[in-house]
């Protein structure tokens, strides 16, 4: 999914932002233990837990006494991973992390960018063909594809917005408005939101992709308003919720500096005229059901792994979101994203977008190095990555778990969240 809640108007949004910040704040500082303070882990291997004691490694702050767990093998199955990674010590240097990676990995290779660019629009342009001819019973798996196959023009907007496909910064301006267009995403908004998703991952309240509902955040909310987040984040229509995302976020010119204003309008009549005569000429000649089927129904399939791709990436019951005064940026990169295996074909038409661990360490590394990148992490810090497998399993964890920020547990579901006010209340 996407952000955690929408509010009528930036300037109520960004209050309500201060303040549940201030409140997770407070909360991070209650119960905190004097300087050279001890972290209790409890690693849980077959059932048996062990109390393991090991010093803080910032002697000067203080620290929250704090509940790690360590998955055994069979409750990692169950949430859907192959691997759990062990927790991510404080402190680590990025550039250390970074010196891991080849420093191949970090060249751009036009030719790799353009072969990209030719694999997403032909699989765009056959898969439009095959819909308009494929028989009714078989459009739903057409529009699999085709939803597959827009999610590839994202990903190379993505790229361009990272600066990261092609060594000119105008031709990736140029590609970058004109694929994310089609999905009406304006680019230039998007890339300056997206950058904060990566300057604070997994930070409570100021991530911009996603990040779970604080407790104080829910109690503010009206009742249809909480009743409503809690059915679209609490059930399967999660996987969509980045159309959410996409609508506050992307097309209100004042959540953006004086300075990007002018490039994100760029973008939005970019979008606009795409809406306006690209959907108008594509209805001209295919009629409503035309549109439904050629656009409206591949733009949901990519929204679909828009958001699958947001929630599998920085979700697990295992992975925290921390306040800012807590937030390592290691420890969010590395410990706190997912390296996911889906079926081939997809990761062919979404370029490797899954193997997310190099990109959120550095996003200036090209999509088509990425596995490259990835191995050299692993050989140096493979005991931190965490890796699993696109499956029912992971799908379900994701739909019934992940909810509610809890100090100690990282997560709470909603009804844990009822249950909770019920016997205080």
């Amino acid at each position: 999914a996407s952000s955690g809640n929408s509010s009528s108007s930036s300037s109520s949004s960004s209050s309500s932002r201060r303040h549940v910040a201030e409140c997770v704040q407070r909360s991070s500082r209650s119960g905190s233990r004097s300087a050279r303070s001890v972290t209790t882990t409890v690693r849980r291997r077959g059932g048996e837990a062990q109390r393991v004691n090991a010093i803080s490694l910032e002697e000067e702050t203080l620290e929250t006494l704090e509940e790690t767990y360590s998955y055994s093998e069979d409750e990692v199955r169950e949430m859907g991973f192959t691997k759990v990674g062990d927790p991510v010590p404080y402190g680590i240097p990025l550039s250390d992390v970074l010196n891991s990676i080849p420093k191949k990995a970090f060249e751009k290779d036009n030719t790799k960018a353009y072969k990209s660019l030719a694999i997403t629009l032909f699989a765009c342009a056959a898969v439009e063909a095959v819909i308009a001819v494929v028989p009714l019973w078989l459009l739903p798996v057409a529009w699999v594809v085709a939803g597959t196959a827009f999610t590839g023009l994202f990903v190379i907007g993505h790229d361009c917005g990272h600066r990261s496909f092609h060594t000119s910064k105008l031709v990736e301006d140029v590609i970058g408005n004109a694929l994310m267009s089609i999905l009406i995403y304006p680019y230039e908004g998007w890339r300056f939101k997206h950058g904060q998703h990566h300057a604070k991952t997994n930070m409570l309240v100021e991530d911009t992709a996603w990040h779970p509902v604080v407790v104080e955040e829910l109690e503010e909310m009206h009742p249809f308003i909480r009743a409503s987040t809690q059915v679209i984040l609490g059930t399967p229509i999660k996987f969509f919720a980045s159309i959410l995302h996409w609508l506050k976020w992307h097309f209100n010119l004042n959540l953006y500096k004086k300075s990007e204003k002018k490039r994100v309008l760029t973008s939005i009549v970019c979008c606009a005229a795409f809406t306006l005569v690209g959907l108008p000429v594509l209805f001209k000649y295919t009629g409503w059901f035309g549109l439904v089927k050629h656009w409206v129904m591949p733009w949901l399939g990519f929204h679909f792994w828009l958001s699958a791709f947001t929630l599998v990436h920085h979700t697990s019951p295992h992975i925290p979101f921390k306040s800012s005064e807590e937030w390592d940026p290691v420890q969010a990169q590395l410990g706190g994203t997912v390296h996911c295996v889906y079926p081939k074909w997809v990761e062919v038409l979404c370029h490797d977008i899954n193997v997310h661990v190099p990109h959120h360490l550095s996003p200036r590394i090209p999509h088509y190095r990425l596995r490259m990148a990835y191995e050299g992490i692993k050989e140096k810090y493979g005991n931190y990555v965490n890796e699993a497998t696109f499956n029912w399993k992971l799908v379900n964890m994701l739909v019934n778990k992940p909810h509610v920020y809890n100090k100690v547990k990282n997560y709470i579901s909603f009804k844990e969240t009822e249950l909770s006010t019920d016997s205080t209340g």
